[in-house]
């Protein structure tokens, strides 16, 4: 499977429901052990995520910073800096990024190609670089 971008998302963009420049909108990163979204999926799910039992997870995932919007010619994308968990023991093979102030509304969902532990270390989600726009975690062109 790929990552997954909710068909509601792309008319919430036209609605301006999402501001995702700095100042923005606040989103959150959730971690997940399963899928439990498809394009037809609206709004965060709690079904499949990652245990906050021991595991140093909490759940609704963690708040994501560093917020860019960046544009060109034909491309316009957003970023967010790095999300890690500290001391985490848990798997995960998806996450999904959605926006806390605006109801939960789901933007989009990653796939990990695959489950990601971390044994008592650092669980990090490294976000490609917005110096090309076309890489960045969620873009249009």
């Amino acid at each position: 499977m790929a990552n997954v971008i909710p068909f509601s998302f792309r008319g919430e963009l036209f609605t301006g429901t999402h501001n995702f420049a700095s100042g923005g909108d606040s989103f959150k990163l959730a971690l997940y052990t399963a899928n439990p979204y498809t394009t037809a999926s609206t709004v965060y799910s709690a079904t499949s995520e990652v245990s906050a039992s021991g595991t140093n997870y909490v759940t609704t995932g963690n708040t994501l910073s560093g917020n860019a919007v960046a544009f060109g010619t034909a491309v316009a994308s957003c970023d967010f800096s790095d999300s890690e968990w500290s001391d985490a023991s848990f798997t995960a093979a998806y996450a999904a990024i959605y926006n806390d102030d605006q109801s939960d509304k789901l933007c989009v969902v990653l796939d990990f190609s695959g489950s990601k532990t971390a044994s008592s270390g650092t669980f990090k989600v490294s976000f490609p670089s917005p110096s090309t726009p076309a890489d960045a975690i969620i873009s249009m062109a």
